[in-house]
């Protein structure tokens, strides 16, 4: 279960959409958001789920990721510290239209949708100001709907073994045999073990009879993933 707690104003100023906010209207968004802490790997939410509220990453990583008719798991997005996601209320989406689960540990500023439905009858120049935010997130999306259709078969098994990882541990494992790892991407087992291979002499994993050990995760990034526009302190 993910922890729940206020935000602070100034917490707020931290995140790159609400720096030239006025000081009112940031109150306003303190005093309806909640913070929810969720620990690596954990689903934030489900593809199907209801949906409705607005989520802004304050630290760690978020990765949205949609599964196809066959089955098959296919990260969209990597969302960075001060960017948004989810369904918003501004668009009245009934439904999530992927899932989003947290790649590390990870800190989220939520705007549930009951909080906004009061905030838009208050304060509609607030309500434009998430809207430029949110339409932001939609052109990062049809741009990375483009990009997945050239994703080489490395970056494919790359962005599986990020998706499949458990990171309980201090190093994150994947237990998956190449077979196994193949059948995910698309390809045969040979083109698996071969890129692995590759990416053990650089250091990246390490590789064991059914299990895989990420040495460097942000090795492994997928050609889509947001730029950090913040510097993390």
């Amino acid at each position: 279960m993910a922890d729940y707690s206020s935000v602070k104003i100034e917490e707020l100023y931290d995140i790159p959409a609400f720096r030239n906010l006025p000081d009112e209207q940031v109150r306003s968004l303190a005093a309806v958001m909640v913070r929810r802490n969720y620990a690596p790997g954990q689903m934030i939410f489900m593809e199907g789920e209801q949906a409705g509220s607005l989520w802004f990453v304050a630290a760690g990583q978020v990765k949205i990721i949609k599964q196809s008719l066959n089955g098959r798991i296919q990260g969209l997005c990597l969302m960075n510290r001060g960017k948004c996601f989810g369904s918003c209320p501004l668009f009245d989406m009934e439904k999530n239209p992927a899932s989003a689960q947290a790649l590390n540990q990870v800190t989220l500023f939520v705007l549930p949708d009951e909080a906004f439905q009061q905030l838009k009858t208050r304060d509609p120049q607030l309500v434009k100001a998430l809207l430029h935010v949110y339409s932001q997130r939609l052109e990062h999306l049809s741009r990375v709907s483009e990009v997945l259709g050239s994703w080489s078969v490395a970056d494919r098994i790359n962005d599986c073994l990020l998706t499949y990882a458990d990171r309980t541990e201090p190093q994150p494992t994947i237990e998956l045999t190449h077979e196994k790892l193949a059948s995910l991407v698309g390809t045969v087992r040979e083109v698996v073990t071969r890129h692995l291979t590759h990416l053990e002499k650089e250091g990246v994993v390490r590789n064991e009879v059914g299990r895989i050990t990420l040495l460097n995760p942000n090795a492994l990034l997928p050609p889509c993933a947001c730029p950090d526009e913040t510097t993390t302190p």
